[in-house]
């Protein structure tokens, strides 16, 4: 009898053992499944490529070429009445914001301003504020308390050469 109850629990405690480990890998499974779709979900920041706003008037056009520890690329502002201006920016990203350094030309002569950009998503608002000049530079005087204008949204584009 003692054999029977032994055989009994043994058995008993086997089946509870093996419950528990499958039900580890299925929340396992189900913990991997959600990572994923959180992933999927993730707002995908700014990436290499071409951001644009084209009102058939206007064109603001930044193309990021290097994305490292700091971020490279070339800019472009074609606004309707107003002096177009190309040339290169050199950034960082704090807080979703690409703060950067932009050397242009504009009517044949070269400048140098801060230029910000909120990231959100696919797309990048411009930033304004108060600004001074340091030096050659015109550079914002409190970068943390600018307002980004939703009116130029630049959304990421395939480039065109």
């Amino acid at each position: 009898m003692k054999r029977i109850n032994i055989s009994l629990f043994s058995a008993f405690l086997f089946l509870i053992v093996i419950s528990c480990n499958s039900n580890k890998k299925e929340n396992t499974s189900t913990k991997e499944k959600e990572d994923v779709e959180q992933q999927k979900k993730k707002p995908k920041g700014l990436e290499k490529g071409c951001y644009v706003y084209n009102d058939n008037r206007s064109t603001i056009s930044l193309q990021v070429l290097k994305k490292e520890d700091s971020i490279t690329g070339t800019l472009l502002f074609a606004l309707a009445e107003k002096d177009k201006n190309t040339g290169r920016f050199k950034g960082l990203i704090k807080s979703n914001v690409l703060l950067a350094k932009y050397t242009f030309e504009s009517e044949g002569v070269e400048s140098v301003r801060e230029v910000a950009f909120r990231i959100k998503n696919d797309t990048l608002l411009q930033g304004y504020g108060p600004t001074e000049m340091k030096g050659e530079k015109q550079v914002f005087t409190t970068p943390s308390s600018l307002t980004f204008n939703t009116e130029f949204p630049l959304v990421k584009k395939p480039c065109v050469d």
